[in-house]
This record gives C-alpha cells, structure tokens and sequence, in this order.
C-alpha cells in the first residue's frame, strides 16, 4: 500500500496548480473527497427550531435538565442520513458540511447579517441559505431576546470592561470565543466510552445518585445534575440506534451486495452495539469515537473539539483485531482515513468580522501522534505512523494532525512526519516534550498528566478528558497597549472621522490610562513603565470580561453531554461549566510581541542610546502615519536596527520582557471555577484585524498593517534564515506562556527537497528543541503558487495552507489573511 505521496513538485510553473486529484491509494476515499469538494455548506435550521421547541416546553425546570432534555429531543427529532459509501456514520446536520445555529448562545448578530449581508454572498465562507429557511429562523427571534448566553454575559459587564473589548469599540482585546459561541476548546475522555459504554456510564449515574442524602443541601444541588446526565445517556444511544435501523431499511434496497454487507452487517451491527455498550473492534471503537466527537458539537456551537492521543486510546482495539487475524493493516487505513473524513463535515458558521479574521470553516480539531505514555516511555506505534499517512492521503483541512517529539522519539517517526510536513498542507505541527510537559507541571498536573497530555485547538497543552481550559479565551493586542503608552492612553490616530468612535469613548478621549506622551518621557526606563501600566490596566479588564462570560455560561448553558466525559463529573455530582474538571485554567493569549520589541528596539536605538532622533520627532512620524518621515521609516526597517528574529540579543530580550510583561500580570488571576488563569502567545489569525484597528507603531508598520503572528517576526524583519529565527524564539521563555506559543514559518519546497531538505529540517528542529522552543508549523509552498492560487481560485480549491494555529483551503480566505500569509519570508536554507 502507498503511504506518503510525494510533495508538491519543486519545479511547479505558474498556471500548474501542482494538486493531485486522487491522493489516497484507496478508490473509496478519492471518491469521497472529490465530492466533499464539491459541496457548499448550508445554513441548517433544524437544530435551533428543535432546541427552541424542547425549551419553550421546559419553562420553570432547572436550566440543566432543560439542556438535557433540548439535546435528547434535537437528537430524537433531527434528520439521520447516511453516505453511500461512508464506513463511520453520524451527522451534525441535514447535509454534508452544513451548519447548525445555536440561538441560546447568541443569536441577535445571526438574524442581522441573514438580512443585511447575506450568507450565500459572502466572499469567503458562504453558507447558502434558502427562504424557508429564513423565514423559519425569523419565527423563533422574538422567543431568544435577552435569553442568549452573550445577553447575559453582556449585562454582568461594566462600560468600562466593554469598551475595551474590541467588538464594542476600538479596544485592546477580543473576547470572541465565548462571548459569542458556545464552549469547545476540549479534549473528551474516549477511552471511557471505548470502555463502558453509555450503558455503564448510566449506571455509575444511577449508583451515584442512591448515595445522595437529599437532606444535605450540598446533595441537592447534585440532583439535577445527575438527572441531565441520565437522560443524555439515553438519549445518545437512541440516537446511535437511529442509524442502525437506518442502515438496515438501506440494506434492504442495496443492489450491490458488498454495500449491502457493509450496511447491514458492520454499520447497523457497530451502532446498535456502541456507544450503548464498550467496544469490541477496531470498527466498533472508531465509530463509538466518532459519536462522541459529534454530539459535543450538537451539545454547543463550541470548535476546537480535539481528537487527542488518538494514537494511543485506539491502539489496543488495532492490535486485538490485526493479531486475532480480524482486520487486514490496509483496511484499518481505509477506515481511519473515513473517520477522519468526517471530521471535516464538521461546520459552523460565524458572524462576518470573526470569519474575515478565522475564514476557510476551521474548526480546530486537534489530533496528536507520538511523544511519552503515562510511565514516561516512548509512546510512538503503528497508528501513529498510519495518522500520518491518512493525513497526507486525505489531504484536507481536518484533523488539525500535530506531533510530539521527545529526546527518545524513534528517527522513522521523525522521518515520516517531516516528510508529511514537505507535502504542503502545514501539517504537522510540532510539539516539544521536554518543555510542554515541565510546563504542565508548573500549573499542578501530575506527572502522568502531564506526561499524557494533547494539544487542543491550535495549540494548547491540555488533559485529555481531565481538563476545561477555557483555551484561547481571548485575544490581548500588546501592541495597542504600546501604541496608548506612547500617547498618554490615547489611540495614536484618534479622530471624529473613525466610523468606530461612537462605540467607543469618544474622539479624543481617553481608552487607556493617563501615562504620559512620548514627547516628555526622558528615558528608555519610562517608556518600559508605561507600557507596563497599560499592560495592567487592561488585564485586568479581560480577567473582568473572561469572568462575566464565564459566569454566564455556568447559569444558562451547563453542558451535561461533555460532563460525562470530563473526569470527575460524574463522580463529585458537579457539571464541567462549574467547575466539575479535574483541571480548570481560563487561557487568554497575548499578540503582536514581535512588534513591542521591535518597537522598542527602534526607541531604545535610535531615541536614547544614539539620540539620532527626539521623542517628539518619533511622536509625530507615528501620528502621521509615517508620511513626511518615510527615511525614518525606512532607516527603522533596515537591517540597521536590532530585529527579533536574527538571533540578536538586543531586540530578542526586548521581545522576551514584552511577552514577560503580559504572562505576570495574567497568572496572578483565578477564574470562577476555582482554576487559575495561564497566558499564551498566539493569534490564531487575529494578528490580522488587530493591526487592522491600530495606528502606525514604533517597528516601522503602518496603520492598519496586520501585527506578527504569534512568536514570529514582523514580516521582512527576519534576514538571516530561518535557525536564527528559531533561536530568537528559543530566547522567550516558554514555560511561563503554558496555554502555548506559536513560532510559523514558510518554507520554499526547494529548501526542503530531498535528503538534504530533511537533515536540515531536522537540524532546525532539534536545535528549537534542544533550546526548550514550545511549538512550530510550516507551510511549505512558494510564494508564486500561492499568487497564482490568489488570482486563480477555480484551479486550486484543494490547496490546504497552515495559517496560525489551523489548516484551511487557501481559496477561502478572506484577501487580508491570504496577504498576510504571502508576506511571509520564504525562507531556505
């Protein structure tokens, strides 16, 4: 059998688009992906009018029954359809990609962009939407006013806190997430399912609920929990049923007997025996999985539902099933590759700014291979090396596959997952080991724990089954927080003639805190106190905000599905919105880095150390957007000035104390559910609307430019290659930024071709590693191609690029994050 195909071609010409069309050596899943191609997502109603109909009959209950009894009945009521040739079954709507609404979450934005800046025309992620459709979800408005989680959460927030969050004003930072959609962020415990069954886990349920003493108000608060989890519990094995009877009615009617066979003997057989009960087969435990990743995202509208150690809980069922002679090595890559061909049916829609900032339908689902067992050992087996291969032969956005390196990883599992890295879809993405896991011990996990760990979303560290971590609950601009130290806290383009401005304070007016302009301040050291006041201030409004929203997802969405696979739900009676987890940590991540250092490289160079130029002259370049100073700023851009990114020490540790600056101020907080919060460093692609919303800075950028992605450098900033650009990371300490680190990286093909593309690649790596670098991802693809995909999307609707933190098809972007993407140095060697 084929493994890895071979890489886009390093002799690719202008107008080739370079992209097979049948990737996978099997004929099913080829046929599969070229009509998964071919689809445009739709907007789906059903969910929402059932979801609507369930609540309006549970008016009075307690809201976590009410919840249980909204997810059993969509689930009951909900269309079940089947693929004609799928081999795991299970949909989240009534067609292939299309997507669900959630009104209690949020549901006043969706109502106004279906009437003023329709769906189906949208220029990136179109969801076509038909006038029934719209009609129906009209009818259910008036019954969602001021019942949604964001009305709540919105209501609990002071002026203050709002105009801060950059969805009400020109602010600092970007509470999207869970402001606006439902919690995800999360690895389940499949290994429990895999194991008992929802059958079992309804008993551990029922012996849980004789212990309670119902005189004991601490009890009492239990009942209802224990109640939802019950009637989830049978709700999802109703549901599984569905499609078993489904596929045998197919059954009936199938002409080719082969299908007939798969329908009616595995398909209906594997449902009606899981998730109801544990898993015998390596089939029955793929498709007990895939439920599981499904009903969390019908449970809430949350992303980042991440697949985990894969490699690592499916294992025995692989190995009982090749060493008992039941399965074939080939058919259990055809079946793990449709398993993770229906990841990708997974969709959501968003509201248009969040989807200009995080368009191409991404939806996170984190898969990791490799790295250590629970002891400690070297955890690396066959179905690692096999994920790797069904990636490459899938060749979509989903799973979002990722590794782990360890100082005893075997050298093939290097080989083959720098080889999957070379094809060009910006998978891989590596993960260190030997930091992550001391990181994970520093928040208090054990030493299993930390040893067992996954990455979620884009990439954050996280239990697998253990943990709700809030991950990427918000985006923090450190480099607007620079931008209002430099003006006395206000915005540095500040006029009556910004659209924004009535949302925000007011033309003139002060966002930030009175801290001096630039013209006054004496010294460097005064530049580095202010930005250290605008730092606090604002954080402590976004640990405000994070609070209020999570506050108000504990009171109107508790989420007993996702608690039965969240340890120890079940066992201390206490869902997982409210604290029930293991693990509990709120996870907002600071951006723009790169810039602040690099900012204050050019201040400290040129202002105080070589006084080339007055504070007051730096002032009025940025005021007006570098016009009149272009030799300013050109002389800022060139190699003259310490840039982050070429392994200089005096730009590096000025980037390495803007990062530090934002992690300890944020670790000092504790969240509602008695868990403390942990700081990242990473955009996912809000780097692009941040600088969208900022005025010229001190790095030489001008207005409205995105900032830098992640740990990476500003864009032309980075001269030297790419092993200083890793060893500029390595210099930020990455232990402290425990909800991850992002350092992305475009690599020409050539730089990567053959033997010798392979032992640079791996040189690179280890030496980021050796330094205790957290994480890297790379696309390897030429700019060219990805100009000619710009000018000609038709030719290339398979192109899968790594933006910051996810996979996603290049042609869907919006135009600033395809431009933001080709800015990249094309780095060689």
């Amino acid at each position: 059998m084929a493994t890895i195909p071979e890489p886009i071609s390093k002799e690719w010409k202008p107008g080739e688009s370079g992209l097979p069309d049948e990737p996978s050596p099997f004929p099913r899943i080829n046929r599969i992906r070229k009509d998964f191609l071919a689809v445009t997502p739709e907007i789906c109603p059903e969910r929402a009018l059932l979801w609507t109909e369930s609540m309006k009959q549970t008016e009075g209950e307690t809201q976590i029954v009410r919840n249980a009894k909204a997810l059993a009945y969509v689930l009951q009521k909900m269309t079940v359809w089947i693929g004609k040739e799928e081999l795991i079954v299970g949909n989240q709507a009534r067609k292939p990609r299309a997507s669900p609404i959630f009104p209690e979450i949020s549901y006043d934005w969706f109502l106004k962009e279906m009437e003023k800046f329709p769906f189906e025309n949208r220029p990136g992620d179109r969801f076509l939407i038909d006038d029934e459709t719209k009609q129906k979800l009209r009818g259910i408005a008036d019954y969602w006013k001021a019942r949604t989680v964001h009305d709540y959460a919105h209501s609990l927030l002071s002026e203050e806190v709002l105009r801060a969050e950059v969805s009400y004003g020109k602010g600092v930072f970007l509470a999207v997430n869970y402001f606006y959609t439902g919690i995800g962020h999360i690895s389940p415990y499949y290994t429990k399912v895999l194991e008992k069954g929802y059958a079992g886990i309804k008993k551990d349920v029922e012996e849980k609920y004789k212990q309670l003493d119902l005189t004991n108000p601490e009890d009492q608060k239990k009942k209802p929990f224990y109640d939802a989890v019950t009637i989830v519990c049978d709700a999802v094995i109703d549901f599984a049923h569905r499609y078993a009877n489904l596929a045998k009615e197919m059954a009936k009617k199938e002409k080719n007997p082969t299908r007939k066979q798969e329908l009616l003997l595995q398909i209906a057989k594997n449902c009606k025996n899981v998730p109801a009960y544990p898993a015998k087969t390596f089939w029955e435990a793929l498709q007990s999985w895939w439920f599981i990743q499904l009903i969390i995202q019908i449970e809430s509208s949350g992303h980042s539902i991440s697949p985990g150690r894969f490699d690592q809980y499916m294992y025995p069922y692989y190995k009982k099933d090749i060493d008992e002679g039941r399965i074939s090595k080939n058919f259990a890559q055809e079946l793990i590759e449709c398993a993770f061909y229906k990841l990708n049916e997974i969709n959501k829609v968003r509201d248009w700014g969040s989807t200009k900032a995080f368009g191409g339908y991404p939806m996170f689902q984190n898969l990791i291979v490799g790295g250590k067992k629970r002891d400690g050992t070297d955890a690396t087996n066959e179905l690692s090396y096999m994920c790797l291969d069904a990636v490459a032969h899938l060749r979509l956005p989903q799973p979002s596959i990722s590794v782990r390196i360890h100082d005893q990883t075997p050298y093939d599992f290097w080989t083959k997952a720098s080889k999957v890295t070379k094809i060009g879809l910006g998978m891989p993405a590596w993960y260190n080991d030997e930091l992550i896991i001391p990181s994970m011990l520093n928040r208090g996990r054990t030493i299993e724990d930390a040893n067992d760990y996954c990455i979620i979303g884009c990439v954050e560290p996280d239990v697998g089954g253990y943990e709700y971590g809030w991950h990427d609950s918000a985006f923090f601009n450190l480099n607007h927080c620079l931008e209002l130290a430099l003006n006395d806290g206000v915005c540095l383009d500040c006029s009556s003639k910004c659209m924004i401005y009535s949302k925000c304070v007011g033309a003139g007016k002060r966002l930030g805190v009175r801290t001096g302009d630039l013209s006054k301040f004496k010294t460097f050291e005064k530049v580095l106190a202010v930005y250290e006041a605008q730092v606090k201030y604002f954080v402590k409004l976004l640990i405000e905000a994070n609070n209020g929203i999570d506050t108000a997802h504990q009171t109107l969405k508790p989420l007993p599905f996702l608690s039965t696979v969240i340890e120890p739900c079940i066992e201390s009676g206490i869902d997982v919105s409210a604290g029930g987890a293991k693990y509990n940590f709120t996870g907002p991540q600071g951006i723009g880095i790169a810039n602040v250092g690099d900012g204050l490289s050019a201040l400290k160079k040129l202002v105080y150390e070589e006084r080339k130029i007055t504070s007051d002259t730096m002032l009025k370049a940025l005021k007006a957007d570098w016009k009149g100073y272009e030799d300013l700023r050109e002389l800022i851009n060139s190699n003259k000035i310490p840039h982050y990114g070429n392994d200089d020490d005096f730009a590096d540790e000025l980037v390495r104390y803007a990062a530090l600056v934002y992690c300890k101020e944020v670790e000092k907080y504790k969240n509602p559910r008695g868990g403390m919060y942990q700081p990242g460093l990473y955009p996912v692609s809000a780097n692009v609307p941040a600088g969208a919303m900022q005025a010229a800075t001190p790095d030489g950028r001008l207005k409205g430019e995105a900032i830098a992605d992640g740990i990476s450098p500003v864009h032309g900033h980075d001269v030297k290659g790419p092993t200083t650009i890793v060893l500029s990371a390595s210099k930020l300490d990455h232990l402290i930024a425990s909800n991850g680190t992002l350092l992305n990286m475009l690599f020409s093909p050539s730089a990567l071709a053959g033997t010798v593309g392979d032992k640079n690649f791996k040189t690179m790596m280890g030496v980021f590693f050796d330094r205790k670098g957290l994480h890297a991802q790379h696309n390897v693809v030429s700019r060219q191609m990805l100009l000619d995909a710009q000018k000609n999307p038709e030719k290339y609707s398979g192109l899968v690029v790594r933006v910051a933190g996810y996979s996603v098809f290049f042609t869907g972007l919006d135009r600033a994050l395809q431009d933001d993407i080709i800015g990249r140095s094309e780095l060689m060697f």
